[in-house]
């Protein structure tokens, strides 16, 4: 777990919940996302959340695969405190299939990845890591279908809250008409929000940005709302 230096502002019940509200998506039994923004009392039942980013050999969870994934825990309450973080590298077993922009993205090499580990050993520690949780993410459709992909290919049940968090329509809230931002990836919104990033289109600096990103907006979010009464 990294060191965390950040003052987290101490958020209220109320903007806590509506702000995560803003980008939640519903887990149909279908395995599909569909929207579910608003609706609080589907995040009742989670406790913490597992702020996730996945790195992949090309766009398609039925060709390609998952080289890369990390995550961070936060507490689902006041602040969202970060409780651990984890990540894993991932051995392929189709690279034939890759796309070849997709591995230069990812700085995909058999030398940088000799000590990626299998699929199943990489999904025990991911559920091990964070079983129950609410998955959030930046822009989280991808993410979510190779993820979704994965569970059904080594056919395991989904261990995760049958809700996700996408964080970046939550940016798009809570930046809207402020001119701090004028597009809405998660590089250039980490960096006007002035949070330094560790690596990029590395699964968990990624992951960790998309929290730190998520806190920023929560405290944005806190304050206009105190400054609003």
């Amino acid at each position: 777990m990294r060191a965390n230096n950040r003052n987290v502002t101490m958020t209220s019940v109320d903007t806590h919940v509506d702000l995560l509200a803003m980008g939640l998506r519903r887990l149909t039994a279908e395995g599909e996302l569909e929207e579910a923004a608003g609706e609080t009392a589907a995040l009742e039942p989670v406790e913490r959340l597992l702020v996730i980013d996945l790195e992949m050999s090309g766009p398609n969870p039925l060709v390609h695969e998952v080289l890369d994934i990390g995550g961070v825990i936060a507490g689902l309450e006041h602040g969202l405190p970060e409780l651990e973080s984890w990540g894993a590298r991932i051995r392929p077993k189709r690279i034939g299939n890759a796309d070849h922009a997709a591995l230069k993205v990812v700085g995909y090499s058999s030398k940088a990845w000799k000590n990626a580990i299998e699929l199943e050993r990489a999904v025990d520690q991911l559920v091990d890591f964070g079983k129950g949780a609410a998955i959030a993410g930046w822009g989280i459709g991808q993410d979510m279908s190779f993820l979704l992909q994965t569970f059904r290919q080594l056919e395991r049940d989904w261990p995760f809250a049958p809700v996700t968090v996408d964080v970046q329509p939550i940016a798009r809230q809570v930046l809207k008409g402020t001119g701090d931002v004028d597009r809405f990836n998660l590089g250039h919104v980490a960096d006007r929000l002035g949070i330094g990033r560790d690596g990029e289109h590395g699964a968990l600096p990624d992951a960790l940005a998309t929290y730190d990103v998520l806190v920023a907006l929560m405290d944005r979010a806190t304050n206009r709302s105190r400054q609003s009464t």
